[in-house]
């Protein structure tokens, strides 16, 4: 009996066997090693952001979706960037001295949040370019 491998790329049927879930996709379509993912040779990817760990012990956000499939996913992240759009603009309104102190004591959760929401809207952004160029959705419809 001969066995023969073939390259994975080149498999019709791994990407029916694929799980959407957010964790499998950074795994099989980004790869992490130490928890850390290479985004370097993401277009456009700012200085900050070439390098990014993605551990659940450390980021909430990415241990409560690891199982989300891809779109539930986009649903979160919309969400996650909303409610950074209202941390920020109440930012926005300090009129008076108690409003400063509060901004200062709440500023290293916010600056927390803010590297949180870059950091997923990067990856999802990096995933989403991923599956449309390589049609990994391709021709599947639900029968």
């Amino acid at each position: 009996t001969t066995t023969s491998w073939r390259c994975r790329r080149d498999d019709p049927i791994t990407p029916l066997l694929n799980q959407w879930t957010y964790q499998a996709m950074v795994h099989e379509l980004l790869g992490i090693e130490n928890n850390r993912i290479d985004l370097s040779e993401v277009p456009g990817i700012a200085k900050d952001m070439r390098e990014v760990i993605m551990s659940p012990e450390q980021d909430s956000f990415f241990k409560d979706s690891l199982n989300s499939d891809f779109g539930e996913i986009g649903i979160k992240i919309k969400d996650l960037v909303d409610k950074f759009q209202q941390q920020q603009h109440s930012t926005a309104a300090i009129n008076s001295i108690s409003d400063m102190k509060k901004f200062v004591d709440n500023y290293p959760q916010f600056k927390k949040f803010s590297g949180t929401v870059s950091k997923h809207v990067a990856i999802v952004g990096e995933l989403s370019r991923i599956v449309q160029d390589n049609n990994l959705l391709g021709d599947f419809e639900i029968m």
